[in-house]
């Protein structure tokens, strides 16, 4: 895989500029998906990594202040580049699956106090 540079920070315009630059970095990530479960190892489908980029995504589909698209946009531009120049490692990548690998929190009084709760 080859090393991701480092790229120059521009704000956008427009809201419709913004909106350009987020779906070309979605599909930079959707692109990666191969190398990265290559590179990582990783033992789980394609599919779960790119639904868990797309649910990454959804999470501020509705932010709509131009400041903070740019900002949002130079942090996910940050994490793809540690993530594909290997500068992350495996544990850090898997953080990101940890919600849906845990067990299920404790709701009853007896579930909490064996847990030690």
């Amino acid at each position: 895989m080859p090393i991701i540079e480092s790229v120059a920070i521009t704000s956008s315009k427009s809201l419709a500029q913004a909106r350009q630059r987020v779906i070309g970095q979605y599909r930079q990530w959707q692109r990666a998906v191969p190398g990265i479960v290559e590179q990582f190892q990783l033992s789980m489908p394609m599919s779960v990594i790119r639904a868990k980029i797309r649910e990454e995504f959804e999470k501020n589909r509705y932010v709509s202040d131009l400041k903070s698209i740019d900002v949002l946009l130079v942090k996910g531009q940050m994490d793809y580049q540690e993530t594909v120049n290997a500068w992350k490692q495996q544990s850090q990548l898997m953080n990101y699956f940890a919600k849906e690998e845990a067990d299920p929190k404790p709701t009853t009084f007896l579930e909490k106090f064996y847990a030690g709760i």
